[in-house]
C-alpha cells in the first residue's frame, strides 16, 4: 500500500478544506465561482496540479452556498408497499424496525429498542449502511448464479440493482456511500482493475459532497466515513497485534475495534457519550444482523405475492430478530459499557 497513488483522498481533502472554510468566511458563491474559473484557466495555460486542487478548494467553498438538493424519494410507493408487507406478518415493535433495517424508515422504530442498540453502540444495525449492503450485494449475486447469467452479467446488474436498493430505502450517506463504495468494486472485477480501499472510500466521499456540500457537517455522514475509514487504515495493525487468536476471529475482533475507535471521537462530540462495550456487542449482534436482514428482505417481497412462504419466513425471522433485541438489552445491563461523559444540547 506504501507509494500507491490515490488522487480522490488529495481532492478529498481540497474539497472537505474549501467546504469548511467557506461555511465560515463571508465570501458569496460569485467570488468563489470566479476564483475558479480564474484556476481552470491558469491551469490551460499551466497544466500542473496545484491549479486543479485549489480550484476543487474553491468548487468546495462555492458549494456550501448552494442550497440543498430534495431527498430522491421516487420508490415511495414501491417501500410503502414493502412495509405493510412487513406489518402483515410481524409484530408492530418487530415491523417497525425491520422497516428501518430492510427499508431505511427509521420513522417506528420503538423507543425501547432504539435506546438498547444506542447505548451498546449496535445503533448502526439500524441504518441501512455497509452490512446491510454487503449482504444485499450477496443475495443479488446468489440469484444471479442460480438462473445463470455470466459473470460480468452478474456483477453489471448487481450494480444497477444495489443502486436501485439505495434509492428505494431513500438515498440515506451511510446506503449511497455503500452503494458506491460496492460498484467500485464490482466495476472493478468488470474491467480487471485493481482496486484501492481508501482511495474507493475518498471517491464515494468526493461523490455525495458534490452532490451535497452539507453533508460534511451530517452526523451520518462523519460516523460513516469515520467508521469505514479506520477500518480500512488500522484493521491489518490492528490483526497483526492479535495474531495469537484464530484467523476468524482475529479477523472480527480488529474490525469491530477499528470502527470504534473511528466512531468514538464523533460520539463524544455529538452525544457525549461513549460506548466501550460495543467492541464486544458488534461480535456477537453482526452475526445475527446478516441473517436478520436476508430474512427480512426475503420476507418483505414474499408477502407481496407468496402469502404462505411469508408467513414461514417471519416464523424464522422472529426468533432471530428478538434474540438480536435480547443480546443488545443484556449488553446493555453491562456496568460501565455506556459511560455519559457531559450533556449535548443538541442531537445531530
Amino acid at each position: 500500500m506504501n507509494g500507491t497513488h490515490r488522487p480522490c483522498c488529495w481532492l478529498l481533502l481540497a474539497l472537505s478544506l474549501g467546504i469548511l472554510i467557506g461555511h465560515f468566511l463571508p465570501f458569496s458563491l460569485m467570488f468563489w465561482l470566479c476564483i475558479s474559473s480564474a484556476l481552470i484557466i491558469i491551469f490551460l495555460f499551466y497544466p500542473r496540479l496545484w491549479p486543479v486542487y485549489l480550484g476543487i478548494f474553491c468548487l468546495g467553498a462555492a458549494l456550501i452556498h448552494v442550497a440543498h438538493p430534495p431527498a430522491m424519494d421516487i420508490f415511495h410507493n414501491w417501500r410503502q408497499s414493502l412495509k405493510q408487507s412487513l406489518y402483515q406478518y410481524l409484530d408492530p415493535d418487530e415491523a417497525g424496525t425491520m422497516s428501518a433495517i430492510v427499508l431505511g424508515d427509521r420513522g417506528e422504530i420503538p423507543k425501547e429498542i432504539r435506546t438498547i442498540f444506542r447505548r451498546t453502540g449496535t445503533g448502526h444495525i439500524l441504518v441501512i449502511a455497509g452490512l446491510h449492503m454487503a449482504m444485499m450485494t450477496a443475495m443479488i449475486i446468489f440469484v444471479l448464479k442460480l438462473i445463470r447469467i455470466p459473470r460480468p452479467g452478474q456483477w453489471l446488474l448487481s450494480i444497477v440493482l444495489l443502486f436501485g436498493y439505495a434509492i428505494l430505502t431513500g438515498a440515506s450517506v451511510p446506503v449511497t456511500r455503500a452503494a458506491l463504495m460496492a460498484s467500485i468494486l464490482l466495476a472493478s472485477y468488470l474491467f480487471e482493475y485493481e482496486t484501492d480501499a481508501l482511495n474507493s472510500l475518498c471517491l464515494a466521499a468526493l461523490i455525495i459532497l458534490l452532490m451535497d456540500a452539507g453533508n460534511l457537517f451530517d452526523t451520518s455522514f462523519q460516523l460513516s466515513f469515520a467508521a469505514v475509514g479506520a477500518i480500512v487504515l488500522l484493521y491489518t495493525y490492528i490483526e497483526k497485534a492479535l495474531w495469537f487468536l484464530p484467523g476468524w476471529l482475529s479477523s472480527a475482533v480488529s474490525v469491530s475495534t477499528a470502527a470504534w475507535i473511528g466512531i468514538t471521537p464523533f460520539q463524544i462530540w455529538h452525544f457525549g457519550t461513549m460506548s466501550p462495550i460495543a467492541l464486544l456487542a458488534n461480535l456477537i449482534i453482526v452475526p445475527m444482523l446478516d441473517l436478520t436482514v436476508a430474512l427480512g428482505i426475503v420476507l418483505a417481497l414474499a408477502g407481496l405475492c407468496l402469502p404462505p412462504l411469508a408467513w414461514v419466513l417471519a416464523g424464522c425471522l422472529k426468533p432471530v430478530f428478538n434474540l438480536m433485541v435480547v443480546t443488545g438489552f443484556w449488553f446493555s445491563q453491562v456496568p460501565f459499557g455506556y459511560i455519559s461523559l457531559f450533556p449535548v444540547s443538541y442531537h445531530s
